[in-house]
């Protein structure tokens, strides 16, 4: 059932559907119109690596940028940027969202999002939009112009496991301002390799359970599954890292008491000759 004007101003009313800041002018028949905030994620498709590789980090695929609120971002023909929601939006179990265009941006070749049109029952934050220019000339975007609008879905029966449950592993809760891809930490990440790589030897399934093990401690641990915070961590390059942990590549025996050190993992419990390196880097810290 798709909420009305007058029940989407109930649930705001009784907190339950959390718009902030909310404009009750904003309220269509059927639908809620929100803001484009002053942040853009820009892709530097021109640097290193000039690819996408879903399994590993992404951070450094774009970069962001902030405009003032009397300029604009000017989005050229055909290209692709993230943007953000000047609304932080909370969403009860029972109630899903929908994210659409405009109409009237619709009409010179603006599109909002290119998949990501799906609210999960309790989503906290604000949402990423993902703005594509399909008209032949430059698109100049405002920060508080409307850019789209929402319609609230009620469920039939509250979601059993609403986002953001431990159980999902949901990657997005909370998130501020345009947000790019935590593909990477999808528990399913195995699934993208080739039958071929699939195929390992006994002593390289060994160390894949390794990097199964690492990853899990990585994504309950502090760093909530980024790669790039352990390699920090641990002071080892990220690529190296995601090697452990995506395709079983074996860590040194300095880095292997790093890794012990931090997480406590038995598997990269150092043996007597370990010890000693352990003590060494100890020493040198």
């Amino acid at each position: 059932m798709v909420l009305s004007d007058r029940c989407i101003r109930n649930e705001v009313k009784q907190g339950r559907i959390i718009v902030e800041p909310f404009d009750d002018s904003c309220v269509q028949p059927a639908s809620l119109d929100i803001h484009l905030a002053r942040s853009f994620q820009v892709f530097e498709y021109w640097k290193y690596p000039h690819y996408i590789d879903l399994r590993q980090p992404l951070d450094t695929l774009s970069r962001e940028v902030e405009i003032d609120d009397i300029d604009y971002f000017s989005l050229q023909p055909s290209h692709f940027v993230l943007g953000s929601t000047m609304e932080h939006i909370t969403i009860p179990n029972d109630i899903m969202g929908r994210l659409e265009g405009k109409s009237s941006l619709g009409r010179v070749g603006l599109l909002i999002h290119a998949t990501a049109g799906y609210i999960d029952p309790g989503w906290k934050g604000t949402l990423t939009l993902e703005l594509y220019n399909v008209a032949p000339m430059p698109i100049h975007l405002y920060p508080g112009m409307k850019i789209s609008q929402i319609s609230f879905h009620r469920l039939t029966t509250p979601a059993e496991l609403p986002y953001g449950s431990p159980e999902l592993g949901s990657k997005y809760l909370d998130q501020v301002g345009p947000t790019p891809t935590r593909y990477y930490q999808e528990r399913g990440q195995p699934q993208l390799m080739s039958l071929s790589d699939i195929k390992l030897s006994s002593s390289k399934k060994a160390h894949q359970t390794k990097g199964n093990e690492l990853r899990q401690w990585l994504l309950g641990s502090e760093f909530q599954g980024n790669i790039k915070k352990l390699a920090e961590a641990l002071e080892a390059p990220t690529t190296t890292v995601a090697n452990w942990i995506y395709t079983g590549a074996k860590p040194s025996l300095k880095y292997r008491a790093r890794i012990f050190s931090l997480t406590k993992l038995s598997s990269y419990a150092s043996d007597s000759t370990d010890n000693t390196l352990n003590l060494d880097i100890a020493a040198n810290k």
